[in-house]
């Protein structure tokens, strides 16, 4: 009389034993901090080769920085990107069909703010960077909202007697977080 216990019991350990000894094993899953890939198409040596505006640059230096860009953005788009200057920060609302186009020639030339060089290449330090300013912040008396857990990044509720993003205090808290 055959044994159907055995059988089954041996079957399963036949193909536990075999599935643990298949040779397509994948690696342990472990928990890693992923980097984003670049947003654009452009190559990584473009991406890397931007300049950075420092936290703590003035009006001119922001001009000096931002002049090899509009250089380009002329030569490529013509002179309606002359006095362009204003869209580094408020980016360009008016697309038109050359536009991504001109942006892509003029990509390796184009600044980018310290915060968001920073939260491409160092998640984690961004993360610090934004904690130290929403402490700032609410110490100086801003209604903020939740930080992304992911990126630490925040708002205004409201805009109320302190002012904006753009007000002094506001500011002065992001240079010093984002400086130390």
């Amino acid at each position: 009389m055959v044994n159907t216990k055995a059988i089954a019991v041996a079957a399963g350990l036949v193909l536990l034993l075999t599935a643990c000894t298949s040779g397509k094993s994948e690696a342990p899953r472990v928990a890693t901090l992923q980097s984003a890939a670049p947003s654009s198409s452009a190559p990584a040596e473009a991406v890397a080769a931007r300049p950075v505006v420092p936290i703590d640059a003035t009006e001119a230096d922001l001009r000096t920085i931002l002049e090899p860009w509009l250089d380009c953005l002329v030569k490529e788009g013509g002179p309606k990107y002359k006095d362009a200057a204003g869209l580094f920060q408020k980016g360009f609302t008016e697309k038109d069909v050359k536009q991504d186009a001109v942006l892509a020639a003029c990509f390796s030339k184009q600044p980018e703010t310290y915060e968001d060089n920073q939260l491409r290449t160092d998640i984690a330090a961004f993360k610090d960077n934004q904690r130290e300013w929403y402490r700032c912040a609410q110490a100086a008396g801003y209604t903020l909202t939740a930080p992304d857990p992911d990126t630490g990044q925040f708002g205004l509720t409201e805009v109320g007697p302190n002012g904006d993003f753009g007000s002094d205090k506001i500011q002065k808290c992001k240079r010093k977080a984002f400086s130390d």
